[in-house]
Formats: structure tokens, C-alpha cells, sequence
């Protein structure tokens, strides 16, 4: 799955199209709220951002917590939960990408372990990776955003979260971080 997922991110940047620029990639709409962007504002029900699906609503599907030696568990596990929601082929593989890019980044910022929760509300899939760690400043919520430069080392992995799935929402404080994507099961 792994290579047919950069496969598809390859496809994307090789489309028929001739080459854009950085400052050509999409930014965020100034008429998006804060921490949400490229999908449509909607509701996510949610507990408080630690929290899992709000009681009552939704399927569940995964709740699983990780360090840097389950990461490889935990895109299977959210590849075999994933299918059983009802999301496509193509979908799916997005779904394996975004909640990886989201593990490694708790377990790299975020104190080495985080918690990983999967479940069905109507017709989208929420994926929601929470830490305990230090938070991100208000300028790293902007900073992901924008199209990292094409020289930079990292920093691009909240750009291809964001970029793939249909919504993201974060929440973040001294006391951790919580991210929630989401995909349409349409």
C-alpha cells in the first residue's frame, strides 16, 4: 500500500501541467477559521481534543496508542479498520498516509508516544492522532500551511496532511496536541 499511495502523490505532481512556482501552490483561503483547511468547515463531533468520538455518535473503529517502534503496527492496523468503514481503495491509502505523517510527527514532537483513534460519523472518517507533548506555538499552526521551500530539510508533512484529507482541525496547548482529519466515505 505504502507504494501505491507515493504513487498516487507522485501522479499528482506529475500531471499534465507545466511546473508551479512555491508561491503558486495553494494557500489558505482568508475566509477558512484557523486551523481548518482545504475541506469545507463542518462539525466533527468530538469530546475535548485528548477525547475520542463523542459518546454516542458515530462507529468505532481504532483507538490504539503508539511510540516510534509501533508505527509500523499502526499503519496496518489503520489500513484493516480504515477498509471496514467504508472507505475506497484510494481513499484508504490516503487515510494510511495522513495518520502515519501524523504518528511520526507525535512521536518526534510530541514526547515519543501518542494515541491514535479511528471512527465512522455518517458519511466521513475521522482520524484523530493526540500527545502529551509541549504543543506547537501559534506560528507553527500557520507555518504548515504554506508550501514548504523546496530546499527545506523537513516541514512538509502537515502540508501533505492538509493537502490530502478533506479536513483538518488542530488543537494544541502546553499540555499536547490533538489533530483530527477527516475523509468523505463518498
Amino acid at each position: 500500500m505504502m507504494s501505491s499511495s507515493f504513487g498516487y502523490l507522485r501522479r499528482m505532481a506529475q500531471a499534465d501541467r507545466p511546473p508551479r512556482a512555491d508561491t503558486e501552490l495553494p494557500s489558505v483561503p482568508p475566509d477558512r477559521p484557523a486551523g481548518i483547511w482545504p475541506g469545507p468547515p463542518r462539525a466533527v463531533p468530538v469530546d475535548p481534543p485528548t477525547g475520542g468520538p463523542a459518546a454516542g455518535d458515530g462507529s468505532a473503529g481504532l483507538d490504539q496508542t503508539f511510540d516510534r517502534d509501533a508505527l509500523v503496527a499502526l499503519r496496518s492496523a489503520v489500513a484493516a479498520h480504515g477498509g471496514t468503514l467504508g472507505l475506497s481503495a484510494d481513499r484508504l491509502e490516503l487515510l494510511v498516509v495522513v495518520a502515519h505523517e501524523l504518528a511520526s510527527n507525535a512521536v518526534r514532537h510530541g514526547g515519543g508516544r501518542g494515541r491514535l483513534r479511528l471512527w465512522r460519523d455518517g458519511d466521513t472518517v475521522c482520524c484523530r492522532v493526540s500527545d502529551d507533548g509541549p504543543g506547537m506555538v501559534d506560528q507553527d499552526l500557520q507555518e504548515w500551511r504554506r508550501p514548504p521551500s523546496v530546499q527545506a530539510e523537513g516541514g512538509r508533512g502537515l502540508y501533505f496532511v492538509q493537502a490530502l484529507a478533506d479536513a483538518v482541525t488542530v488543537h494544541s496547548s502546553a499540555t499536547g496536541t490533538a489533530v483530527t482529519a477527516t475523509f468523505s466515505v463518498n
